[in-house]
């Protein structure tokens, strides 16, 4: 396959430096032919408004493009190593269709642009869609808690018990956790929703392109202006994505460790599906919650992605760098993970059932000692006094009902006054933004 910058036969590199360069990349690629194609046929518009390619032939290049598409939903486009990159493959094909007409494309346009704008294309998609994956969560556990609001469960500070607490402010919390992942993601999203397409190489071109034309074609929410920052935001925006990306997973993770711990034997606080555990080869009693565990270190992975993005943005000299390239695979990597993770905690929340008895017999006396102590405080008591009088005699705190004590805390995010309705209501009028913008 000829490369876009081969001048001739002879002018070529090494089979091991195509390999090392742009093996894995090629492969990925196949996930970014759609968004390639889309900004190239924005730039089409833009090619013919400067003269440089008639309607016709506008015409052509378009009808040829969107053809790629059912190509590669077909399987009959692929991207592999030996095509240095989809933009190769994309211009060879228009080259070999229409000869001088495919030649013409890729004038006013660099690759360090075109992979800008697949990224941005793809990277809005997947936000989006991580969006509404992490409201319907929210949804999941909202709904969740709202059922078993005011079933007991022990509150826990440095691993020992602590206060009561419930289901729902246990729930609640991951509700509240996910709601700030979300505008996070939204953040992410709007800094990313801009045009890098008509930058170059990243210090312009002498064509007077029209890059508010392409932005608008291709949906962007404006055109990033000065050239050559444009270039040097990749790892920048990118990076910005991934913390949004990795504060989800670190959401999910707590979950994930929280649930290993409560559904341990020494705790049966909670029965999760079968069919999403598996077993031991040796011990056939084994029921293990793997998913949960693999959850957990793939955190470890997406926070390790991150560190590589960041490490290789560190110390880099303005303009485009071929270093940037070690970062698509991290990048893209990171996000499919995610995307799974949310969909396996869904399937797990959605068939987690509280064993109620076990939960109660869990509320022992102890955790009701600060309960008791503000009790003599309502009655006029010091509270440091309370607290010495209570701390001294533990093996005599009194007997409470665990439901009324949960009401009784009524200020804002408390048990009795979780305002589970207010996140629902939130949440929907972030993705409404969101569908504002996209």
């Amino acid at each position: 396959m000829k490369k876009l910058w081969q001048k001739d036969s002879t002018n070529s590199s090494a089979k091991i430096v195509d390999d090392y360069c742009f093996g894995e990349s090629g492969v990925l690629d196949n996930e970014l032919v759609k968004y390639d194609v889309q900004g190239s046929i924005a730039h089409a518009q833009a090619l013919n408004k400067l003269g440089i390619i008639s309607k016709e032939e506008t015409e052509k290049l378009t009808q040829a493009l969107k053809g790629i598409i059912k190509l590669a939903e077909a399987g009959k486009f692929v991207v592999g190593p030996a095509d240095e990159d989809v933009h190769t493959k994309v211009e060879n094909y228009l080259t070999e269709k229409w000869g001088e007409l495919g030649k013409k494309i890729h004038t006013a346009r660099s690759r360090n642009d075109q992979v800008l704008v697949d990224l941005r294309l793809y990277s809005k998609d997947q936000l989006l869609v991580m969006a509404n994956t992490i409201k319907y969560l929210i949804e999941s556990f909202v709904n969740w808690a709202k059922k078993y609001e005011f079933v007991p469960m022990p509150g826990y500070t440095h691993m020992q018990k602590a206060m009561p607490s419930s289901i729902g402010m246990w729930a609640g919390s991951f509700v509240e956790s996910l709601l700030d992942d979300l505008k996070l993601v939204k953040t992410a999203y709007e800094l990313n929703d801009q045009s890098p397409l008509g930058t170059g190489a990243a210090y312009g071109l002498s064509l007077p392109v029209d890059r508010e034309l392409t932005a608008k074609l291709l949906g962007f929410a404006k055109v990033q202006n000065n050239s050559l920052y444009t270039q040097s935001s990749r790892l920048k925006i990118q990076l910005a994505i991934m913390q949004s990306l990795m504060q989800i997973m670190l959401t999910l993770s707590r979950f994930a460790s929280d649930l290993l711990l409560f559904t341990a034997s020494e705790f049966n606080f909670f029965t999760v599906d079968p069919q999403l555990c598996t077993g031991s080869s040796i011990m056939p009693q084994k029921k293990n919650l793997d998913v949960m565990e693999y959850l957990r270190a793939k955190t470890h992975t997406v926070i390790g992605y991150q560190q590589i993005i960041s490490s290789i943005a560190a110390g880099l000299p303005s303009g485009y760098n071929a270093d940037f390239g070690e970062t698509k695979g991290p990048f893209m990597k990171t996000f499919n993970i995610v995307n799974q993770s949310l969909k396996v905690v869904a399937l797990v929340a959605e068939s987690l059932k509280p064993n109620v008895d076990q939960l109660e017999k869990a509320m022992t006396p102890d955790l009701f000692a600060t309960y008791a102590a503000y009790e003599l405080v309502k009655k006029g008591m010091p509270f440091r006094d309370a607290y010495v009088k209570i701390g001294k005699s533990l093996d005599k705190l009194p007997e409470y009902n665990v439901v009324e004590v949960l009401k009784q805390s009524t200020h804002v995010g408390g048990t009795g006054n979780l305002r589970l309705g207010n996140i629902i209501r939130e949440s929907t009028n972030i993705i409404k933004n969101f569908k504002k913008i996209t």
